[in-house]
């Protein structure tokens, strides 16, 4: 490593005798990135040169110095081993002009680099009395002597455009506080001031109210503050030679609104409802959406008034959704509305819903869909169904034309609809009592694992329903449709249920397609645990059916069952 130093001061140091004994040599060690070399210890070969830089070697002598915690150290030139010369013999008032060249080794062996030969300016030639009565006793500083302040600082003289200046040095670090954060959605953020080369860091607060920070004198530190305020902040880098500041601007937005859609309308006469949201936020910069989850056509005098008035299209249940929206996110809440004529009161009876028609199907003393369920907007297989205000479905190969003829596929989450907090990998929060609606259409909900279970016994007394695998070896059969969907050899089916179940096929947890026409899956709203949920299969070589539990990630098929 190349090392570099500079001159502070020369001092001449003597006794009473003609010639001077020692010269006071003091300098700072810098390494090649520019800062100090700090306590070390280093070995310095220092020769007296005449009349020019390049001039005849009169004296050499080598000695050891120690750096302090500033990179700098003191010698006294005279005092060292003499390679060439003698100290005393050196012709000070001779006339010439007088040099030191200094070599060092930054390691403190002998591999000696050569660091600069300066001129000796200050060397009290008047004091060497016996040869000379008069000298030049003092010379013009040169450009880039070094001079230390009462504080610690060092000045490097240099000739600017007006004439010489002395600069401080090191110059401080210029401070940046990193990027504004208008629109932080918590109360603590993490401030990212630049690291000093130079300097000590320190923040401060400017203005805002109830904050707190963190390590006030780190680059890098925690503020914390009230959700709502803004507040500005200050970031100063500081030393010796002086400080730079740079300031930030922190926002630290408040919380969305949670949104409720206003109590359920069951029992509507005539064709329109008035909505009772509650508003949004003027002050948080919130606003709201009306949007439609379920029911066919519809429409809203103002699908951003809380109190907007819907009326109805050719459904007669709708399930609408109030979104709140603001910088920190969206919160969503439904409300279920009935009009005159409910869906399905009679079983046996079509139910319209979403624009498309279901039969349904007395099984004992359940009435069921006799068609699988095909809702909501088509997504790609690639993605996982989220919690919006929109129903999304798969649809077999990502093609529309498979959810007409099978029904849509759906994860179990969004069968659910998110009820209670239930997502793919947590359980509802409480868990599920009573009907879970999930997509189905007002007055029909998500079978549960004991439903399926009642329909299995129906048709097969002798049902096993409290084991997972085959739970009936002939109720398959009984439930599976002979409309040629299913591949031979349809082991078993007759249909004689009615239910007309259908080979939808699988989405797959990586987003691939399978089994279309050899098998049908359908969720229950029941777990066996946080990532897993109960259904009932069906496959196209055997009459069974088979109680599972499958990963709640998977796309499978859905019927819906009467209240």
């Amino acid at each position: 490593m190349k090392t570099l130093f500079a001159l502070l001061l020369a001092a001449l140091a003597f006794a009473t005798g003609a010639q001077p004994q020692k010269i006071n040599y003091q300098a700072i060690a810098l390494g090649s990135n520019g800062k100090p070399l700090k306590n070390a210890a280093v070995s310095l070969r220092l020769s007296v040169l005449d009349s020019a830089a390049t001039g005849t070697v009169l004296y050499t002598e080598t000695q050891p110095a120690t750096t302090d915690a500033g990179g700098q150290f003191s010698v006294y030139l005279g005092t060292g081993t003499p390679t060439a010369g003698t100290f005393a013999s050196i012709p000070w008032a001779n006339g010439n002009d007088k040099f030191l060249k200094v070599e060092m080794d930054a390691q403190g062996g002998t591999n000696y680099q050569v660091m600069g030969t300066t001129q000796l300016v200050s060397v009290p030639y008047a004091m060497a009395a016996g040869t000379a009565k008069t000298a030049d006793v003092a010379k013009e500083l040169q450009i880039g002597a070094l001079v230390r302040g009462n504080n610690g600082e060092t000045y490097s003289l240099s000739i600017g455009a007006t004439g010489p200046t002395w600069a401080c040095i090191p110059p401080v670090t210029a401070a940046n506080a990193g990027p504004a954060q208008l629109k932080f959605c918590a109360s603590s953020i993490t401030l990212t001031g630049n690291t000093p080369s130079n300097g000590t860091a320190s923040w401060s607060i400017l203005s805002g109210s109830g904050g707190s920070l963190g390590t006030a004198n780190a680059p890098s530190t925690t503020f914390t503050g009230v959700r709502g305020n803004s507040y500005s902040l200050r970031y100063s880098i500081s030393n010796a030679c002086g400080s730079s500041s740079d300031t930030v601007a922190v926002i630290l937005s408040t919380l969305t609104t949670p949104a409720s859609a206003g109590p359920d309308q069951l029992n509507l006469s005539g064709t329109t409802a008035i909505l009772a949201a509650n508003a949004p936020s003027a002050t948080s910069r919130e606003t709201g959406t009306w949007s439609i989850l379920a029911g066919s056509g519809g429409s809203f005098s103002n699908n951003s008034n809380p109190t907007a008035t819907f009326t109805k299209g050719t459904d007669s249940a709708y399930t609408l959704i109030w979104t709140m929206t603001g910088p920190c996110g969206s919160s969503r809440d439904t409300v279920n509305l009935r009009f005159p004529a409910p869906v399905g009161t009679a079983c046996g009876q079509a139910v319209t819903y979403a624009g498309e028609s279901y039969p349904t199907v007395q099984i004992g003393t359940q009435c069921w869909f006799a068609k699988n369920l095909n809702v909501g907007t088509m997504i790609q297989g690639a993605n996982d169904q989220t919690n919006n205000s929109t129903l999304e479905k798969y649809c077999y190969n990502n093609d529309p034309a498979n959810c007409t003829t099978h029904g849509g596929l759906y994860q179990w989450a969004e069968a659910v609809q998110y009820q209670n907090g239930a997502s793919n990998s947590t359980s509802p929060n409480p868990a599920f009592t009573g009907n879970v609606r999930g997509i189905c259409p007002t007055g029909w909900h998500l079978p549960s694992d004991v439903e399926y279970c009642t329909l299995t016994t129906f048709l097969d007394a002798s049902a096993n329903c409290n084991v997972f695998g085959t739970s009936s070896t002939t109720a398959g059969g009984a439930l599976k449709s002979t409309s040629g969907l299913w591949i031979s050899p349809n082991t078993g089916a007759t249909n004689s249920s009615g239910f007309s179940a259908l080979p939808g096929g699988i989405r797959y947890t990586d987003g691939s397609f399978g089994l279309i026409g050899a098998n049908s899956f359908f969720w229950s709203s029941s777990e066996s645990s946080s990532t897993f949920a109960l259904g009932r299969n069906l496959l196209y070589n055997h009459s069974d059916i088979y109680r599972n539990y499958t990963f709640k990630y998977g796309g499978f098929s859905a019927r819906c069952t009467q209240d």
